[in-house]
């Protein structure tokens, strides 16, 4: 976990989109086979499938400067706390990770306005 980390943080620095995307997987996979629970893998490749290509398409703002995404990206606080045997600062760390990503996505995206 701890290479798939370092490895996403140099894409992020020095890599383009697909290779950031692609470190991205590798690490995010690697915490969730960590847990060793097979359902819930299951569960998450399942939505990783359907969510990850409409997630690739979108323009997040990060696209020119990749590394402005290590502000809101809280991996090596996952592998610490990881590797500390610390379950829940890790959770909160994924939790922290994915609403903040979240919300810089939402802010950025420019959905259709609802016709009534």
């Amino acid at each position: 976990i701890r290479r798939h980390c370092a490895e996403l943080t140099e894409a992020a620095r020095n890599g383009g989109i697909e290779n950031y995307l692609r470190k991205n997987h590798d690490f995010k996979f690697g915490v969730y086979r960590h847990c060793g629970n097979e359902q819930m893998i299951f569960l998450i490749e399942t939505v990783w499938m359907q969510v990850g290509p409409f997630l690739r398409n979108l323009h997040i703002g990060f696209e020119d400067d990749l590394a402005g995404i290590l502000g809101i990206d809280y991996h090596e606080e996952v592998v610490a706390a990881i590797e500390a045997g610390d379950g829940e600062r890790a959770r909160r760390a994924i939790v922290r990770d994915i609403e903040e990503g979240a919300t810089h996505i939402l802010g950025q995206v420019k959905f259709p306005e609802m016709r009534h």
